[in-house]
């Protein structure tokens, strides 16, 4: 039995110690200003959440450890929460947490680059503007049919329901509405209309950190608007394989929640000293906004006039921020 108790010990030191060694990493990302190299601020609170709730379990884990009451080795619930009898088992199953606590540590955080931007295109609102029309096409032939016979086509529907309900059995059970507390950040009412008329005003256009993605957004949905402008953006370097000698993209990094969502935002120009400067270069242009033809979209372009090398940002993402 005391053997057993040991054995039990153990692993519950070993999971505090685990417990710990996240909110450390946590800690060590915050107080690095790294931490939103993985996630945008406004998921902040949440890490700081879990921080606590982390360091609670962990200390409660360890301090239980150490007691010598049985009560409070195992919880005597009567459910098998036995640890594997398989050392090996046990070893790898806590290295899979434990890795990542090293890692975390040792190695310096990675700032995402444009070989990931070339698996993810740059972002462009003609897309999706192209991808809104098609669903509205849709949407207007379904609109005729039920105006056209309602009961008819109320009938199909509810038949098109059960056959994809009989289809999907194996479907998990999910909640068909979000949880309790859940709210999806939207900009205010009217927010890109006055940021558009704020711009179409000014005879210089500078995005900055705090409107990248909005007037990125702005520009690419009204190109025609803009055009004749001066625009001065700071960002790193990006090509595409099928771009010429003085085409590139000057792009940032946008978040909406964490990397695993990241986009890219960028605005496509023109240099005729483009290829002295390499891709994930940073610098910084101005020039004149016009449009152009790509790939059968009408996208804004700058024609570039000067062009500064400047340093990575301290931040090197951009974040939705209303």
């Amino acid at each position: 039995m005391e053997k057993h108790n040991d054995h039990n010990r153990f692993h519950l030191y070993l999971r505090g110690i685990i417990l710990v060694g996240f909110t450390m990493l946590m800690l060590k990302l915050i107080l690095t200003g790294n931490m939103t190299n993985f996630i945008a601020p406004k998921m902040l609170p949440f890490i700081y959440f879990a921080m606590v709730v982390f360091l609670l379990l962990g200390v409660m884990q360890i301090w239980r450890s150490g007691s010598k009451k049985e009560a409070e080795l195992a919880c005597n619930c009567g459910g098998n929460h036995s640890t594997s009898q398989f050392p090996f088992r046990s070893f790898f199953i806590y290295l899979v947490f434990i890795i990542p606590i090293i890692t975390g540590f040792l190695f310096p955080e990675v700032v995402l680059d444009s070989s990931v931007a070339a698996k993810r295109g740059f972002k462009s609102m003609t897309a999706d503007e192209e991808q809104s029309a098609e669903n509205k096409g849709g949407s207007t032939e379904k609109a005729e049919a039920y105006l056209n016979d309602p009961e008819a086509y109320m009938e199909e529907l509810d038949e098109r329901v059960g056959d994809k309900v009989a289809e999907s059995s194996n479907l998990p059970d999910v909640p068909l509405e979000h949880p309790e507390g859940f709210e999806l950040q939207t900009p205010p009412e009217d927010y890109y209309e006055y940021l558009e008329s704020e711009m179409l005003k000014k005879d210089t256009i500078k995005l900055t950190e705090e409107n990248y993605i909005a007037m990125t957004s702005i520009l690419d949905e009204n190109p025609e608007k803009f055009v004749g402008k001066t625009v001065e953006i700071m960002g790193f370097v990006y090509r595409e394989d099928n771009f010429e000698e003085d085409q590139f993209v000057i792009a940032r990094f946008g978040l909406s929640c964490c990397v695993a969502d990241a986009s890219v935002y960028g605005t496509l120009a023109t240099f005729h000293e483009a290829k002295q400067y390499g891709d994930d270069q940073w610098i910084k242009i101005k020039g004149t906004l016009d449009t152009i033809k790509y790939q059968d979209w009408t996208l804004p372009y700058v024609k570039v006039t000067t062009v500064e090398t400047v340093e990575q940002p301290d931040e090197p993402y951009v974040y939705e921020s209303y």
